[in-house]
């Protein structure tokens, strides 16, 4: 795959990336939504995780959409809804940290874990964690309602009123219930023991959970490229399936790096899926496959939540010797390879060759 991809993608998409990060930055910015709320605490916070940067991949995502729809350099008419699209994904970030009681994200403590240190050091330890996350679970919500005062800015950029209902309605009736729905998925399975779930239910939980607002970003970009309305345009659904296919194999290489990666690249510790019990790929391919010996060393560490890093290490040590690492690394690449179809189709340009970039570093990254 990687010698289909033409070579000046790899130099330029870390570039784009690096843009579309600072340029969503200064609009979040500039928009003002932190003088929505008096709450001080809401203020405060409520743009830190935005203000971290991250990979940008949902919002290149849009603009690429929309620049390979239309034919046309959209980077800039779609800015509000690469914005709107990178506030979506940073609620989903805050509740989703607070449901795997992760401490940190990006480099930095976890929002909830950072207004606990805002509150302990007011002096009101007793109950600082409790009021960490209900705080933050209120920035959360209040981000989620503040994604459509953002996205309707695209009315400003010359996107019809007509298609901007369309992506609102988009959002909310479809791809916040199926988000949800997969984060619940995702939590009930640690209900379940090891190999009660099988790799098919993993990847309808991946489906909501993930692949869907990637979906999103590839519907509503090449929508708000070609100014329609009409969700079944043919490059709409083009773009669509390959951002869903591209979103399944980067979460996936996410629940491989989770374990393997270095931490300093990713921003938070290795093992948090193994301490949480997580039925991912990982795990249910080592425990169909994995001899007595290795159940053995692997079954005590799983959900095991004072998890050492020497543990972490003996785990990834035990998949590798079992072949899960390859065998989920080879699933991450169908996905990518099932991507890139779905674009062929469309007409040259700079944009659907940065697609095709962008595919490849879903399963190269290491972060």
């Amino acid at each position: 795959m990687s010698n289909d991809t033409p070579a000046v993608d790899r130099q330029a998409l870390p570039e784009y990336l690096a843009a579309r990060r600072e340029a969503v930055i200064e609009f979040i910015r500039g928009f003002g939504l932190i003088h929505l709320v008096a709450e001080p605490h809401l203020r405060d916070h409520l743009l830190s995780y935005p203000l971290r940067g991250g990979k940008s991949l949902r919002p290149a995502l849009v603009a690429l959409s929309a620049g390979a729809a239309s034919g046309k350099d959209m980077t800039k008419t779609t800015l509000p809804l690469q914005a709107a699209v990178e506030l979506y994904h940073n609620w989903t970030l805050i509740h989703d940290d607070i449901i795997d009681e992760d401490d940190f994200r990006r480099g930095q403590p976890s929002l909830h874990r950072e207004i606990e240190a805002v509150a302990k050091k007011s002096g009101c330890d007793e109950g600082a964690d409790k009021y960490g996350r209900d705080i933050a679970i209120l920035i959360g919500d209040l981000m989620h309602g503040s994604v459509s005062l953002v996205l309707l800015k695209l009315v400003n950029e010359g996107v019809s009123s007509e298609t901007v209902i369309s992506l609102l309605r988009l959002m909310h009736a479809e791809l916040t219930p199926a988000l949800v729905d997969g984060e619940a998925r995702d939590v009930r399975f640690c209900l379940e023991n090891v190999g009660d779930v099988s790799e098919q239910q993993v990847l309808e939980m991946l489906e909501g959970k993930t692949a869907a607002l990637f979906d999103y970003c590839g519907t509503s970009g090449a929508m708000a490229g070609l100014d329609t309305s009409d969700a079944s345009d043919p490059r709409v659904r083009a773009l669509a399936g390959f951002s869903r296919a591209a979103g399944l194999a980067f979460q996936i290489q996410d629940d491989i790096l989770g374990l393997i990666g270095d931490e300093e690249k990713l921003g938070k510790p290795r093992g948090s899926d193994l301490r949480e019990g997580k039925h991912t790929l990982l795990l249910l391919h080592a425990f169909r496959e994995a001899n007595p010996e290795q159940k053995a060393i692997l079954k005590p560490l799983v959900g095991k939540r004072d998890i050492t890093p020497e543990e972490v290490d003996l785990a990834e040590n035990t998949l590798r010797e079992i072949g899960t690492i390859d065998y989920v690394n080879g699933i991450a690449t169908e996905y990518i390879e099932s991507a890139i179809p779905f674009i062929d189709d469309l007409d040259e340009s700079p944009s659907r060759d940065l697609l095709s970039g962008l595919a490849r570093f879903m399963i190269e990254r290491e972060f």
